[in-house]
């Protein structure tokens, strides 16, 4: 499923596809829009495949949407959604994620993450690209009282973020800790969201033509010139993919 957001400042393109390319599967993710140049984001895999996955996706989307609109910070949600896998899901099943808080107006982003592919950063003054929000607790529905630590890092107008889930990592690179391939794709697009999501997504289809594909999800974000000029009546409560 191909989606595209261009609301509160930020350009969101972003693909979700069930294993083989089917719809559905066991990844997601949540975009919700709390203020004016302020949106939170979510993006995770359950550690099943295709229909199991989205089984278990099911019994924890309700909460997930809540937390999301709910405008807690990134290392309280995932500390809160902890609590629902671990009481929804069997005690054999685990859900990694990552939770973002995008403010403009602040300049930051901040991030928390739960044994998940953390993410890729182009900063559009330098365009140097690194790689953010490395995991800071064990995956979701393996400890009840897990807690998550969050960091906080500069956002400035057209930086560029990747977030993906290991369908996509696993894919494309064969140094899975640089992201070597996925940093020097990025360093190299030269266009936004669009752009860079079609360019990384054309990466995957080749690398994995041919052959059984995982669960994959891919999220571009852009914060885009106007992100700071837009009224808050003209911004929606919400709005969630997935």
């Amino acid at each position: 499923m191909l989606a595209r957001l261009d609301r509160a400042g930020f350009s969101v393109s972003a693909e979700c596809r069930g294993e083989s390319g089917a719809i559905g599967g066991g990844d997601f993710y949540t975009i919700a829009v709390r203020a004016p140049g302020q949106i939170g984001v979510v993006v995770g895999d359950t550690c099943g495949r295709g229909a199991e996955g989205e089984a278990q996706l099911s019994r924890i989307l309700p909460r997930l949407h809540e937390l999301a609109l709910s405008g807690v910070s990134p290392g309280a949600l995932l500390t809160e959604l902890n609590r629902t896998v671990v009481s929804e899901l069997p005690m054999d099943r685990f859900v990694t994620g990552a939770a973002f808080e995008l403010d403009v107006r602040a300049g930051t982003f901040t991030v928390a993450n739960a044994a998940h592919v953390p993410a890729i950063v182009r900063r559009a003054r330098s365009r140097y690209v690194s790689v953010v929000g490395r995991p800071s607790g064990s995956p979701l529905g393996i400890a009840k009282n897990a807690t998550y630590l969050a960091e906080r890092h500069e956002l400035s107008r057209g930086d560029v973020i990747v977030l993906m889930t290991d369908g996509v990592l696993e894919a494309v690179e064969s140094d899975l800790v640089t992201m070597s391939t996925l940093k020097r794709l990025l360093a190299e697009a030269s266009g936004g969201a669009r752009e860079v999501h079609r360019i990384l997504l054309q990466k995957f289809e080749e690398c994995t033509k041919g052959r059984r594909a995982d669960d994959m999800t891919l999220l571009v974000l852009e914060v885009t010139p106007t992100a700071s000029w837009i009224s808050r009546d003209r911004v929606e409560r919400c709005a969630c993919l997935s």
